[in-house]
């Protein structure tokens, strides 16, 4: 598990007054006395790791919860959601939950397809006829834009760049232009992580429906389900509900970004509440909202030429430890982390969201510690000893480029003295030790519920899936 933090905040201020409201932001936690299922002492560690995640300063608020099947075990908001007004974080608060949105987008495209309005191989070009025409795209379907398998260049940077220097967002024109390259790949062949798909595929749902996608969302998921926080969230920040983004600085905390994802869609516009996310996957999961069928499709793998990958349709996927999850990651710009991960072994569900990007302490931390504890699972024994034909896992491993930048993302595999070592080239820290599992499967010492599935092809390894606590991250193929 790697972090993208830049810069820790150290101010005092900022420090001492979100250690002043973690006594006062108590509210909305739910009754947990009679709850046979978590016992006090989990509950209590539970509530001692995120206590311990606001009080060192670097996170403005956050809030927590978990649930099993249809019931709710634990509610609780920390720090403050706004510091001018002081107001407190609850579970009732609404964040921007960034790509959390796209398993929302998967949501609605699979009740359109319920519904008879469309269907997962209906091409991008049957509902926008301005589309690019360059080879291939006719042949992008609903599918290819939901597995990620479009082939189309990335536009966060763009639309990044866009909104800071010039404070807007992009017209469907632009982002058609934008879009107007070649493709990376012909449609179905490969993956790669696209938000510019997810907001091609919110522009199609807007034909589809004739109408807006907040008003699109309001329809088919928040009041059908009770879930009133579930939106757009420019549409919500006006909330008084709603709490400001902020970014971690060295001097005081930036609100500069907080709208950074007026525009996005599908992709990574959306809001919700901790309690309203905890539901939306009750929902999911127990077949009030979506046919067993097509949960089903949603969490099956991708395939691809040569291998299968743990990304379904708008969900990650994998194994913590022996227990399979599924849900989905998201954080940006002045707007913090989302995630929400669904076990159904167990039937939990983990929920937690902060508001403060660019911190030290991601929500990816809080669930690495929390659910263990929730499971009662105790980390992998990671031995060293012999690695059956180790140099075949030794080489350079490369992702798929999608933003047009001439160089690809790069890790590299190396070995010495019969030991694996996974390695970023372009910095100076030493690589980790991988520690097998399985055959194919590696973990290390600093995350051990992490993993790197190996995949093999007639003797050979061609790539390498990495999985950050069950979840799916990505894939790199192997350079021969």
């Amino acid at each position: 598990m790697h972090f993208n933090s830049k810069k820790m905040y150290k101010n005092v201020w900022f420090a001492a007054c979100l250690l002043f409201t973690i006594v006062a932001c108590k509210q909305g936690e739910s009754n947990t006395d009679s709850d046979p299922i978590l016992t006090k002492h989990q509950l209590h560690a539970i509530d001692s790791i995120c206590e311990h995640f606001i009080a060192k300063g670097n996170t403005v608020g956050l809030a927590l919860g978990l649930a099993q099947n249809d019931s709710i075990l634990f509610t609780k908001g920390y720090g403050l959601a706004n510091l001018s007004t002081k107001s407190p974080i609850t579970p009732e608060t609404i964040f921007p939950i960034a790509s959390v949105s796209k398993f929302i987008t998967a949501l609605i495209t699979m009740k359109l397809v319920e519904d008879g309005k469309c269907s997962l191989d209906d091409k991008v070009v049957d509902y926008l006829p301005n589309f690019p025409n360059r080879p291939f795209m006719d042949k992008i379907t609903i599918e290819h834009l939901l597995r990620h398998q479009s082939g189309l260049i990335d536009h966060e940077d763009w639309f990044d760049s866009l909104y800071i220097h010039h404070h807007r967002v992009f017209t469907d024109a632009e982002l058609y232009t934008f879009l107007d390259k070649p493709l990376f790949f012909q449609p179905g062949s490969h993956y790669s992580y696209s938000n510019a798909g997810y907001a091609i595929l919110s522009r199609i749902i807007e034909v589809i429906e004739n109408d807006t996608f907040h008003n699109i969302i309001q329809k088919i998921i928040s009041r059908p389900l009770s879930l009133p926080s579930i939106g757009m969230w420019p549409q919500n920040w006006h909330s008084s509900k709603a709490t400001m983004g902020y970014e971690v600085s060295e001097e005081t905390p930036d609100t500069s970004f907080h709208m950074m994802t007026k525009g996005m869609k599908g992709d990574g516009g959306l809001s919700s509440s901790l309690i309203d996310l905890l539901k939306l996957m009750q929902a999911t999961t127990n077949g009030s909202f979506l046919s067993k069928s097509s949960l089903d499709k949603i969490i099956s793998p991708t395939h691809l030429d040569a291998l299968s990958i743990d990304y379904g349709l708008g969900v990650k996927f994998g194994l913590f430890n022996s227990h399979y999850v599924f849900g989905h990651s998201g954080g940006y710009k002045g707007t913090g982390w989302a995630m929400l991960a669904h076990y159904p072994k167990t039937g939990f569900t983990f929920a937690a969201v902060i508001n403060t990007n660019y911190s030290p302490e991601e929500v990816w931390m809080l669930r690495h510690r929390i659910m263990p504890i929730v499971l009662n699972e105790s980390p992998p024994a990671l031995v060293k000893h012999p690695v059956a034909h180790i140099e075949k896992f030794v080489g350079t491993y490369v992702s798929m480029d999608r933003w047009g930048n001439a160089t690809p993302n790069t890790r590299i595999i190396t070995q010495s003295n019969g030991q694996l070592f996974y390695d970023n080239p372009n910095t100076e820290t030493p690589g980790a030790a991988l520690f097998q599992i399985e055959p194919f499967v590696f973990s290390w010492q600093a995350y051990p519920y992490d993993r790197f599935l190996f995949h093999e092809k007639e003797g050979e390894i061609i790539a390498v899936s990495t999985y950050a606590d069950g979840f799916f991250t990505g894939v790199r193929t192997k350079e021969q």
